[in-house]
């Protein structure tokens, strides 16, 4: 499809859009309820591209309103951890191909650090000139921090395997590191793979390092006597971190628009975007070993969307309420923290899934 056939089809998508709503009320409502964090810039570049809007959740991740905000220039966003290679591609980028996407360091206004993703395009007039850019940007706090998790734990490994290889090295010296080793397992369970822990590897892994029973709650373990407990016990016993909490419940959210959005236009649904939301959800939810059951449904969900052609006519409604249940479990456990069995809402969960499986397979 060329360049031009592709622009006239949105055109007419969006004048027919816009029989029904007004454009300021269309972009008020995408801006104000969006789920990531959306600034938008004028295009002068002299002036050091001044903010002229700033959406909640940029606010919340900042630590500004917005009246601080407009006027001012994103450079107030950068400090010395920020990474100055890659911000200095981005006027290049825009004048050469409109867009930019790169990450780098942000400074709140508290002067706290946090890595950030940027999606950056350019918003032009009727005239074909460039008059603003609108930035999407995403905080990836809890993706770095299972990245460091994940450094650490192979860091452990390779002193395990140096310590191995070396002959006349003591037994206590052994002892130590490989205790040190599986410890640091132990504490990042949460970390690895769901695959890991199906009955057919399970054997295979537990001899090669360490000694985790089926039932325990190590690295390879599955906890399958699944005892009612309430959150308030939950979170004495299993404190989880806010990161990963906030992580989850905004996959929720992006999950219910993309959901909202294919039911308005009733046409073309991306089952795709539907999927890899869904895909977020469940590997946050692995976070949680004791949540593999509720995780695993909402894999197979979403690798049968996978699947499916854009003019595929699925239960929407079947599809929203699998959301709804998903989301009431995960406020039970994680938000309110009011659930008298956390379990609860996880068999809801996998019933759920598995009557919708059985209409979209």
């Amino acid at each position: 499809m060329s360049e031009t056939t592709s622009d006239l089809e949105e055109t007419v998508f969006f004048s027919q859009l816009m029989q029904d709503c007004s454009v300021l009320q269309l972009l008020k409502q995408v801006l104000m309820h969006s789920h990531h964090a959306v600034v938008i810039t004028t295009a002068d570049e002299l002036q050091g591209y001044p903010i002229v809007y700033a959406n909640q959740v940029f606010c919340d991740h900042t630590g500004y309103e917005l009246a601080e905000l407009v006027g001012e220039s994103p450079r107030i966003f950068q400090g010395p951890d920020s990474n100055h290679t890659v911000i200095r591609k981005i006027t290049p980028a825009l004048k050469k191909n409109g867009y930019f996407y790169g990450a780098s360091m942000n400074y709140r206004k508290n002067g706290s650090v946090y890595p950030v993703e940027w999606n950056i395009s350019e918003v032009k007039n009727e005239n074909n000139e460039v008059t603003h850019y609108i930035s999407m940007q995403k905080d990836l706090s809890n993706l770095k921090r299972v990245a460091e998790q994940i450094k650490d734990t192979n860091e452990l490994f390779k002193r395990f395997y140096a310590t191995q290889a070396k002959r006349g090295t003591s037994n206590e010296s052994n002892s130590t590191i490989t205790t040190e080793v599986v410890e640091t397992l132990k504490s990042n369970e949460k970390i690895y793979n769901a695959n890991l822990r199906t009955e057919e590897n399970e054997d295979l892994f537990e001899n090669a390092f360490f000694d985790f029973s089926p039932d325990e709650m190590g690295a390879l373990g599955n906890k399958t006597d699944k005892s009612p407990i309430s959150a308030e016990q939950f979170w004495k016993e299993s404190p989880i971190a806010e990161d990963d909490i906030t992580s989850l419940t905004e996959s929720i959210k992006e999950l219910d628009t993309e959901i909202g959005m294919a039911e308005a236009l009733n046409s073309g649904v991306n089952y795709q975007n539907i999927a890899n939301y869904m895909k977020e959800i469940a590997n946050n939810l692995y976070f949680c070993v004791e949540f593999n059951d509720g995780a695993l449904i909402i894999d197979e969900v979403a690798n049968i969307l996978r699947k499916q052609p854009d003019n595929a006519d699925l239960p929407m409604e079947m599809l929203s309420m699998f959301n709804k249940d998903v989301a009431d479990w995960v406020d039970s456990v994680f938000v309110n923290r009011d659930a008298d069995n956390i379990f609860s809402g996880e068999n809801n969960t996998i019933a759920a899934g598995n009557q919708l499986l059985s209409f979209i397979k």
